[in-house]
């Protein structure tokens, strides 16, 4: 029997991912948590075999997480379920010591698979991000963080962790108006418009790391 730890925020995601797990005679869900805290004091390695975590819990950011849980428990087989199927994310969770990454609009195909590909000893990552991962690797080299102002770095990475201007005034103690204005100052620094392309070159160079 393989033994499953959920950690998600959304009641109604671990409801329905249990349901998922467990349609599964092979697998077993032996307990939850709701944040990263949570996680990090529930888990016991000898109980757990394999933990599935989101990405964006509300006190721990998923990945430094994982990054926790894998210096804690190395034998512990650790599998994201994420709304951000980009492949930066899989690579920084990868790193962190994860051992598969799953796109939440995956969960009904190929959760159960991936869950006994961890238990084998194998990595999951599904073909198209993959792909996604390998083509990320031959593109140009991108901006380095240095072109920005350490404020202007400090405002980036707020996006990259999905933070509103509002937020992420509040972390840096200024207004909203002038994060609007470092975000557009860097924008245009690194010829990137979109907050999605200004999370994607975050997590490319590494902006988040050690966060």
């Amino acid at each position: 029997m393989i033994r499953v730890f959920l950690v998600d925020d959304h009641p109604v995601v671990r409801a329905g991912v249990r349901f998922i797990l467990e349609r599964s005679q092979a697998i077993q869900v032996v307990g939850e948590a709701s944040t990263g805290k949570e996680a990090l004091e529930k888990i016991d390695a000898a109980a757990v075999d394999v933990v599935v975590l989101d990405i964006s819990l509300p006190d721990i950011d998923g990945i430094a997480c994982a990054e926790k849980l894998a210096k804690k428990h190395p034998s512990l087989k650790l599998l994201a379920l994420s709304m951000h199927e980009e492949p930066e994310y899989a690579e920084r969770f990868l790193a962190a010591g994860g051992a598969g990454y799953l796109g939440k609009s995956s969960i009904e195909y190929e959760l159960v698979d991936a869950v006994k590909a961890l238990a084998r000893g194998e990595h999951f990552v599904p073909q198209s991000l993959l792909y996604a991962m390998i083509q990320n690797k031959q593109k140009n080299p991108l901006p380095e963080p240095e072109l920005l102002t350490e404020r202007e770095r400090s405002v980036v990475r707020g996006i990259a962790r999905g933070l509103t201007y509002k937020q992420i005034a509040r972390e840096l103690g200024i207004s909203e108006k002038t994060v609007a204005t470092y975000r557009e100052r860097a924008a245009a620094k690194l010829g990137l418009a979109s907050r999605a392309a200004l999370t994607r070159w975050a997590l490319k160079v590494g902006l988040l790391d050690g966060e």
